[in-house]
This record gives C-alpha cells, structure tokens and sequence, in this order.
C-alpha cells in the first residue's frame, strides 16, 4: 500500500507514517490546491476481516465526529471515502509533534507555556462537549503542537456522539493511563471522562511523568481506581501547590 500514488482524486506523494493496519501520507487535493494527509486502513483478509471492519467503523466514526466539528484547536476532516480494498480519511496537514514526542524526549515546557496549551485543549474539548462528541481518547499521542507550538486536538476514532450512540456500558474504551475510572469500569461516560484524561496530560505538563503509571494495564488502572497521585508541587519543587 505504500507505492499509491493516488487514491479518488488525491495525490499521494510521501508516506509520513505506517501502522500495523495502515499508512498515513502526505496528500495534495489538486481540487482546491491543499496540503492534506490521508490516513488510510487496508480492508482485506490479510489483517482478518473481522478487525478490517472493525477498523473501518473506527474511521466512519471519526469521520462522522471530527467533520462535524470545526475549531482552531481540533483537526478538521475533510473527506472519507473507500475505494478497493482500502478506506481513507482526509485531513488537515500539521507541520507539527504529537506531545508524545515531546515527553519522550524529556522536554519541558514552562508555567506559561503548560497554561496555553491545556487552556487551548480545553477550548477544543468544551467546542466538542457543546456538539454533544465526548473524545474518549484525550493523550499525549493524540494532541499535536504544529509550527507555531499551537494545539491541534486528533484522532476521534473511538469517539462518543451522544444523541447516536448505541453501544452499552460495559465497554471499556480508551488509553490505560489516560482512562477515567468510569471508562476502566466500563461505566457511562460523559464529558467528565475527558477532564480527567485531560488532568493527566496536565499532571504530565507539570512534572514529565505520568500520574499513574506501572506495570501491564491492569496496575494501572488498579492505581487509578484506588489512588491519588502525589501533588505535582511534590514530585517539582518549582510547581506552585496552586496547582
């Protein structure tokens, strides 16, 4: 899948990354004359046709919950489509690091800068709230900073419209370290669960380590269901208790 050089009418013209079930590329829409990325899902056996489809709903889902969403701190989607045996979403291009990256690099970023960017991922959550999508999925691999360090929320895949949703509680949905303790017990969720997976990214903008971490996905969540993390002025002596 990595030699296409088109798929309906977008070029292709490098691949950016590559997934055990797909390939993110650099796209052109020479429609209107933009940059874009296509994120796209082989749909064959190869990967088992039960997981095919179940991937392909996680993009119709995104696509549903982001292209309806349309602010400077979200990602917007511009298309989805099939074609063969593979689905693609068309998006917003961001010269830019997911914060993952940032972390992992042991970067650090000042009071101020901390600030800004949960104020702008909180302006996106509550945009998102008040359109009635809960995220679900709110870390550090799905927030980028583009060029200007700005924030650019991403990846709505597992998203929750409310007035559409059909799935039951009992589903546990998510990023361990990042999950509340409602989507670890497979409870009901609502805009909530995205504070407190926002929380953590926070604790992490203060101190460079996650607030509850261990080993394997049941410590964790063990710790989130029955622990306070400690104060981030503990752990940095630089972080004001105001926090």
């Amino acid at each position: 899948m990595a030699d296409l050089s088109k798929l309906g009418r977008y070029e292709l013209r490098r691949v950016l990354g590559k997934g055990a079930m797909g390939v993110v590329y650099e796209g052109f829409d020479p429609t209107i004359g933009r940059r874009v990325a296509v994120k796209t899902i082989l749909k064959n056996a190869a990967i088992g046709e039960e997981t095919a489809r179940a991937y392909s709903a996680l993009f119709a889902r995104e696509a549903q919950a982001a292209g309806r969403l349309s602010h400077p701190n979200i990602i917007q989607i511009y298309d989805f489509a099939e074609e063969r045996d593979i689905a693609f979403l068309v998006m917003e291009f961001i010269q830019g690091r997911e914060l993952r990256s940032y972390f992992e690099a042991k970067e650090k970023f000042d009071a101020a800068e901390t600030v800004r960017i949960m104020g702008e991922l909180l302006d996106a959550l509550e945009f998102a709230h008040q359109a009635g999508v809960i995220h679900r999925d709110v870390k550090p691999a799905n927030i980028v900073l583009d060029a200007q360090r700005r924030v650019k929320l991403a990846d709505f895949g597992v998203a929750r419209i409310q007035e559409s949703e059909r799935s039951a509680a009992g589903t546990m949905v998510g990023t361990p370290a990042f999950m509340s303790p409602e989507q670890i017990s497979g409870g009901k969720v609502d805009r909530r669960t995205d504070l407190f997976s926002a929380g953590v990214v926070f604790y992490q903008l203060l101190t460079g380590d996650q607030p509850f971490s261990g080993e394997g996905a049941w410590t964790v969540a063990k710790k989130i269901m029955e622990t306070d993390p400690p104060p981030p002025s503990s752990v940095v002596k630089s972080v004001s208790p105001a926090y």
